[in-house]
């Protein structure tokens, strides 16, 4: 059944329809996606730690998040998790720490490139290691999972000057490069907007592409063709759900896809619906 789940999951990631996440922030919100027929619950750090009372960075405790992700129905629904930098100090508790996601049902992962708390990025030899050390564990285990390694070369520092700045470019595709080589799935790109940069990304590896929009201010229009695969929008729905003038999810939820409804009609993005 994973297997089988988390191929259905990669094969859905298409540059010609991208695959649209709506980050939840709780299990209620998880909840309630399903009852909006969409079974792909993509959890976010930053909407869940402040929703649960604490600072991003993973100060929420590992096995609380496991607590929270077993509650969202792993054996029907899809379930994603963001795992912020990995919970570990090497290599080792890693490979525990994706165990445990993998047993009790998540069919993905996002993991980033940097080291939790600060903007230092892992050296992209220190990022390789932990990574083969996500698949060794994957193949010990015989299971599969969507590994989306996430690069914060544009979310480190003066986002603005990084989207204009041809250095940080080449040095995400460097990283990418040798990611790639480890076997991931996908690679997810914080903070970037330059949609001249994605093109070129793009063209630079077979890796399905992940961008971070703002539900509120970006438009998905704007980047259709610039050959990415997936969009997610991080905290912003948690964050527009709390400006919402009413907490009844089923209301916000309604509005918020009738607002996405134009591109699904025109078979423009992928959102999973429950088949």
């Amino acid at each position: 059944m994973n297997k089988t789940k988390t191929t259905h999951f990669r094969n859905a990631h298409q540059q010609k329809k991208p695959l649209v996440l709506l980050n939840i922030w709780d299990v209620a919100s998880a909840n309630e996606l399903t009852t909006q027929n969409i079974n792909l619950i993509p959890t976010g750090s930053y909407a869940m730690s402040d929703h649960y009372g604490y600072q991003d960075g993973e100060n929420m405790p590992f096995d609380e998040l496991l607590g929270y992700l077993r509650q969202m129905d792993t054996q029907n629904n899809y379930i994603t998790a963001d795992i912020e930098s990995g919970y570990a100090t090497n290599g080792l508790e890693l490979a525990k720490n994706i165990e445990a996601l993998i047993n009790i049902g998540v069919i993905g992962i996002n993991i980033e490139d940097k080291k939790p708390n600060t903007e230092t990025l892992y050296s992209i030899a220190e990022q390789r290691e932990r990574l083969l050390a996500i698949k060794q564990q994957c193949k010990t285990m015989k299971k599969d999972l969507f590994i989306n390694v996430r690069t914060d070369t544009y979310f480190s520092g003066d986002i603005a000057a990084n989207n204009q700045n041809e250095q940080v470019l080449n040095q995400t595709i460097a990283r990418i490069k040798a990611y790639e080589k480890t076997g991931i799935d996908g690679i997810f790109i914080p903070g970037l907007k330059n949609q001249e940069h994605l093109k070129q990304i793009a063209a630079a590896t077979t890796l399905p592409i992940n961008i971070m929009l703002d539900i509120q201010n970006d438009s998905i229009a704007d980047y259709l063709d610039t050959g990415i695969s997936r969009i997610s929008f991080g905290p912003s729905i948690y964050m527009l759900y709390n400006e919402y003038e009413t907490d009844d999810l089923t209301t916000f939820y309604t509005s918020l896809l009738a607002d996405l409804a134009q591109y699904e009609e025109q078979d423009q993005i992928e959102l999973f619906r429950i088949q």
